[in-house]
């Protein structure tokens, strides 16, 4: 059943000029993250996530959305910005601006067709690597190579705590948690199957930060599978949650907190960052057009470079992390 006959008949009581606006605004996706259209058709058994208006209340803690996007790649088929942390990838209910709706603008200012195509979406908090097609081939080539598993992804976390083993992978399934917090997942055996490989770049720090264990971690995490949260909850599971990470820093107080409006500067200290310190760092991909191996990164942000350092992060460490070229 194709996604807008199945909402019309779910959501009868809405009127549906309301629905087919919410589809334009790509505001359904599957629990992967893979945006819903009008045509998209449903399978039994499938889990809907749905962006609902005036449920992500603006963060006080976080930079107001920029006026523009650094661009990593853009060419007649792909765009590919760095999103900054705060940032929707999509525009969601009220809130219009989104990198999505940024990008656009700024290939309008050029002269340039604007229509855009998300091609996989990262959290709201997540800074880094935002990959948009500019046309529908596109779409569907890379989306093809997303569900092929061929797309390599890797993100910067800076966690709490000294990450003993340089190199592991965390092979547990997830699902959704059963607690006060909706959004929350869980390693749980009766979950879905999620991998995660995880390579130590760099321990520092003496400082007592995090439950009892001294110092920090700079990590790359390659996500194989794309479970909700998945590196968050992988981490968090290992005994090294994010720095900054509400949901998954505890038992979630702090996210439930900020929904109620109710978190200060005290709970950020407690964090450690306002947001949780995860960056999309790299993507390699085949160009859809020239089959090329595209490398795409983003340098990490200057929250989490500042972070690290004053708690000990060497030289080298920073230069290795800026080092990776586009190409």
């Amino acid at each position: 059943m194709a996604l807008l006959d199945y909402l019309l008949d779910l959501l009868h009581k809405l009127p549906g000029d309301e629905v087919r606006s919410a589809i334009s605004q790509g505001r359904f996706r599957l629990a992967d993250g893979a945006t819903l259209y009008g045509d998209s058709l449903l399978h039994a058994g499938q889990l809907l996530l749905a962006d609902v208006p005036g449920q992500s209340p603006d963060d006080p803690f976080l930079p107001p959305p920029p006026e523009r996007l650094d661009e990593l790649f853009c060419d007649q088929h792909l765009l590919a910005v760095v999103k900054p942390a705060g940032l929707l990838c999509h525009p969601m209910g009220t809130q219009k601006v989104a990198a999505l709706s940024i990008a656009a603008r700024q290939l309008q200012e050029r002269g340039e067709p604007s229509e855009l195509r998300p091609l996989h979406r990262i959290d709201r908090e997540t800074s880094g690597i935002l990959l948009m097609a500019r046309n529908h081939a596109t779409d569907v080539a890379i989306k093809k190579q997303f569900e092929q598993r061929s797309v390599d992804k890797s993100y910067l976390a800076l966690v709490r705590g000294k990450v003993t083993s340089s190199e592991q992978c965390i092979d547990v399934p997830i699902a959704r948690d059963v607690g006060p917090v909706r959004l929350r997942m869980r390693v749980h055996a009766d979950g879905k199957d999620s991998e995660t490989r995880v390579r130590v770049l760099e321990c520092f720090g003496d400082d007592d930060f995090g439950g009892g264990r001294q110092g920090y971690s700079w990590l790359e995490a390659e996500p194989k599978t794309g479970r909700t949260h998945q590196i968050r909850v992988h981490l968090a599971h290992i005994g090294h949650p994010i720095v900054g990470d509400k949901l998954y820093c505890g038992d979630g107080t702090a996210f439930l907190k900020k929904w109620r409006g109710e978190l200060g500067p005290q709970d950020i200290d407690e964090l450690g960052l306002a947001r949780h310190a995860l960056h999309a760092w790299k993507l390699r991909l085949r160009h859809p057009a020239t089959g090329e191996r595209l490398r795409l990164c983003a340098a990490p942000t200057q929250d989490m470079v500042d972070f690290a350092r004053a708690r000990g992060s060497s030289s080298a460490t920073q230069e290795l992390l800026h080092r990776a070229p586009n190409s």
